[in-house]
């Protein structure tokens, strides 16, 4: 069983877990609480580069990654020649008198929550671990403090916990705005938490909490293996219909991947919304460590316009800058049934609008919907300042995730057309562009003749532009 963290260590746990999501990719943001978790036990005075190996050993490809953020957000290099760092501080944001709340995802409830352990019966009694963690980002509830005095009052059958009629249970976490599904949602439980930011951490319990985890333990044991459903049986109470739903879907094996996530919500409880991200459905999946479990068919984004005619199991999606090229692409896959492009495979088309694509891992996100086994990204854009730092910081994006290469075909015959209208490079249309510097031009004029090459860094250093528009879908 992981050692009890005291109230100052929970506070720099989740100080260290703020600062690693905000500079985290989206989807390794679910792995750093459990980080800060071991960062906050394992460190003395100082952290050794041997302790932070240990600590990544366990995420495999991911582990450069996330040591990369660590490095840049959390640690501050005390002797480089001993490779010894020192722990980045909570600042004066913290109130040193409220009580301590942690946040984070299921990884570190896989890590520091209270399991059932050898000859232990948690429906008797049994003592759920102060280290329980609780709901990821804003569905935290409180841990205890010292000085707490009302005790949960969200679940009464706790108070009945001890002979002396004194409560164990934790403070509920302050009433907040409505969740996006309460509205919808009605378990029965009109006397106790209306939604799961408010569900208190239950140490221990009386007969109704007992008989509670007793129809947790019940269910499939991924329901409770990491704690914390055990820990928060009033979460169990408040969803029961919906988790006695999933329940029934592991069982019968009918969770077939081809509904939508909110088909597969409405069917399960009722609630089509349950599933959404941000909900109260989707915190309670995360803080069970069950996103993956939950199959369904995932939904393109909408902020990204792009054509795939079909799925495939190797997929090569051609992304475009501007909307001229996008639809001519588009109308020579849709018309035509066409699935080469310049001599080149493309199954897909997406419309980068610019900077657009780079935002908010959008074209990531966009990809995961595809149901592809592996798909290779090719970027065309303006031969610019412009167009080569959206290129390059798309492919920063998207890392080692997805292969990323320019689409060559494609640019040669921009300059060879440009070349053509103007032998002189600065004689092409001036951009302005003064302020964004030269950008790294080797992932393309490595792809180029010498010549071409050429042409391009001067287009580049002049501060020019070939414009993407300079092709026509007669020329693809």
């Amino acid at each position: 069983m992981a050692r009890k963290l005291t109230i100052a260590e929970h506070r720099e746990l989740e100080f260290l877990d703020k600062k690693l999501r905000e500079v985290s990719e989206p989807l390794l943001r679910g792995k750093t609480a459990a980080i800060a978790s071991a960062l906050v036990r394992s460190k003395g005075e100082l952290v050794s580069d041997e302790q932070l190996d240990e600590i990544f050993s366990r995420y495999d490809e991911d582990a450069d990654t996330l040591k990369g953020a660590v490095l840049q957000a959390v640690l501050v290099e005390d002797d480089p020649t001993m490779g010894t760092y020192s722990l980045l501080q909570p600042d004066d944001a913290y109130d040193e008198d409220s009580d301590a709340t942690v946040s984070g995802g299921s990884d570190a409830a896989e890590e520091d929550a209270s399991t059932p352990q050898d000859g232990e019966d948690p429906t008797n009694g049994g003592e759920a671990t102060d280290d329980a963690d609780p709901l990821p980002d804003d569905a935290a509830a409180s841990e205890p403090g010292e000085n707490d005095q009302d005790g949960a009052k969200g679940d009464d059958d706790a108070n009945a916990s001890d002979g002396a009629g004194q409560s164990e249970s934790v403070a509920t976490a302050a009433p907040a705005e409505p969740a996006k599904n309460a509205g919808n949602h009605d378990s029965g439980n009109h006397g106790g938490p209306k939604r799961l930011a408010d569900v208190p951490y239950v140490r221990r319990g009386g007969p109704a909490v007992n008989e509670v985890r007793e129809k947790i333990l019940a269910l499939d044991q991924r329901f409770w293996m990491n704690g914390w459903l055990l820990s928060h049986p009033g979460a169990y109470t408040l969803y029961e219909r919906e988790l006695t739903g999933i329940n029934e879907a592991l069982s019968d094996g009918t969770f077939s991947g081809d509904i939508t996530r909110r088909q597969l919500a409405y069917q399960l409880g009722g609630d089509e919304k349950f599933f959404e991200y941000g909900s109260d459905g989707y915190k309670l999946l995360r803080a069970l460590g069950m996103e993956d479990v939950i199959r369904h068919r995932p939904m393109p984004r909408a902020d990204l316009v792009f054509h795939a005619p079909r799925l495939r199991h190797h997929m090569r999606v051609l992304v475009t800058e501007n909307l001229d090229p996008y639809l001519d692409v588009h109308d020579i896959m849709y018309e035509e049934g066409r699935t080469t492009i310049l001599g080149e495979r493309i199954h897909a088309v997406v419309l980068g609008a610019g900077i657009v694509v780079v935002e908010r891992n959008r074209l990531a996100l966009l990809l995961d919907t595809l149901g592809a086994d592996s798909v290779e990204v090719l970027y065309w854009g303006d031969i610019d300042r412009a167009g080569f730092d959206v290129m390059l910081r798309l492919k920063s994006v998207l890392g080692d995730r997805y292969p990323f290469k320019p689409f060559v075909p494609a640019y040669r015959l921009m300059i060879e057309k440009a070349m053509e209208r103007y032998p002189d490079p600065a004689d092409n249309e001036e951009t302005g562009q003064t302020n964004v510097d030269v950008p790294d031009l080797s992932i393309l004029c490595d792809e180029l003749r010498e010549e071409e090459a050429a042409y391009v860094r001067a287009v580049i250093d002049g501060c020019r532009l070939v414009p993407q528009e300079i092709v026509t879908r007669r020329d693809l």
